[in-house]
């Protein structure tokens, strides 16, 4: 029986690819022409064009991960015109098929259990009211945060700080032993002790603690949260230096930068893939920055809308608030960059039905699953160096110096604050930097006149 020979094995491939392996013949990789001959047999026969196959093309090609991964060199090297955005998905499906190694376990065999909440752990008292909380018409987000800032108090009334009365002596305690630093950790803010000690005041709220109690605790978390406001947000250094790096300008060159990036990889490389999602969301957050959690969750169809002109709109209820908030009509570059984002490599004139197909899936991963809600914020530090909030900080502090006299305002709009105290920082800031701006014309004129 005698073997198909390279020219056999390369008839169904178009002519300058064909030509370009013929002409590497001696240094082509083993089964190289095989897969490759295959892969566009199967394209004539499923009729699909050549620029961008799709995943089912791939997952017949090649009936193991080592042919797939030939296939992808071959492409990359002899045909990079040819978009491999749908090979992502067949090679995660590899991936996953590959034999799992065994968890490590710790010494003595025993499993690590993850720290869970058990409500049964805390003092009595606070176990009755816990079951009240339960009822209340409370989010099941924030009850969540409430249930697990008690619990982290609960441990330390069990280690011996406070008791499990509600009120004055037993949050000065908590306070004293959140502030106790453990080895290799950093120091809690204020911010975050105000943060626990607000859930024990959730807990008293509505499991029936007494007002003055929780009056006392309140008084407390005030006081917390005025240090935290004297000593200033961690946040300020950071944006000091993206500021004098740039600001914004700087976040649109590394935009562009990363565009560059991701254009010189292969359409199914994994470093594109998170390299085109980085960039989506620096452009997004340019334009209107968002909660991280909130943009974790955005969807295709849904909170981000492509017009049939080719514009991305914005609009999105959110979690903190529930409120709705909305970007409008993205500017264009951004929309270009969403574009990029869906396309993954693909041809231009793909997007509409790439669109389509995506409706209703999450705007990052472009499938059903959402990534955690810290990963954006986490993506935007890699790209810039400063976390996804601080941009909302950013964006306020551009409003506040273009127009201080309206900028309050604007800004809770932007930033979606749902009431004017959220706000109260940006506020205050604004009222300061306005009287500063009046001075500053009053001066003029004293001079002048």
């Amino acid at each position: 029986m005698t073997h198909p020979s390279l020219d056999d094995h390369l008839q169904p491939v178009p002519l300058p690819v064909k030509r370009a392996m013929l002409e590497d013949a001696a240094s082509l990789e083993p089964g190289a022409a095989a897969v490759i001959g295959r892969f566009f047999a199967i394209l004539q026969d499923r009729r699909e064009p050549v620029a961008a196959p799709s995943a089912e093309s791939f997952r017949q090609a090649a009936a193991s991960e080592s042919t797939f991964r030939a296939l992808l060199r071959a492409l990359a090297r002899y045909a990079p015109d040819v978009s491999t955005s749908s090979a992502v998905e067949v090679k995660a499906e590899w991936v996953s098929r590959r034999p799992k190694p065994k968890p490590r376990q710790p010494a003595g065999g025993e499993k690590v259990q993850k720290p869970r909440i058990d409500p049964n752990t805390w003092p009595r008292s606070w176990q009755k009211m816990e079951q009240r909380l339960a009822e209340a018409k409370i989010k099941e987000s924030s009850l969540a945060r409430y249930r697990a800032s008690v619990h982290r108090c609960a441990q330390l009334v069990a280690a011996g700080h406070g008791s499990e009365t509600l009120g004055f002596v037993t949050g000065i305690a908590l306070v004293e032993a959140f502030r106790e630093t453990e080895p290799g950790k950093k120091p809690l803010r204020p911010a975050t002790i105000a943060n626990y000690l607000e859930g024990l005041i959730m807990l008293g709220k509505h499991g029936g603690a007494h007002e003055d109690a929780l009056a006392s605790l309140r008084f407390i978390v005030e006081d917390l949260r005025e240090n935290a406001r004297a000593v200033g947000k961690v946040k300020y250094p950071r944006l000091a230096k993206i500021t004098e790096a740039g600001g914004f300008a700087f976040i649109a060159d590394r935009i562009g930068e990363m565009r560059q990036e991701a254009e010189a990889l292969p359409d199914h490389a994994s470093e594109k893939v998170q390299l085109f999602q980085a960039t989506a969301l620096c452009a997004v957050s340019m334009n209107k920055p968002g909660r991280t959690g909130d943009v974790s969750r955005w969807c295709l169809g849904e909170e981000l809308v492509r017009e049939s002109d080719g514009t991305w709109v914005l609009a999105w209820e959110q979690g903190k608030t529930g409120y709705e908030t909305e970007a409008g009509r993205l500017w264009p570059e951004v929309s270009e960059v969403l574009d990029a984002l869906i396309l993954g490599g693909r041809p231009d004139w793909f997007v509409h039905m790439r669109y389509r197909a995506l409706l209703g899936m999450n705007w990052l991963t472009l499938g059903q699953r959402a990534m955690s809600e810290k990963w954006p914020s986490s993506v935007v530090k890699v790209a810039i160096g400063v976390p996804l909030h601080d941009l909302r900080t950013l964006a306020a502090d551009y409003m506040r110096r273009h127009d201080p006299e309206r900028a309050a305002d604007v800004i809770s709009s932007h930033l979606g604050h749902r009431t004017s105290r959220a706000g109260d920082a940006y506020r205050s800031e604004s009222e300061g930097e306005a009287a500063a701006k009046g001075w500053a014309e009053m001066r003029w004129q004293i001079a002048k006149g």
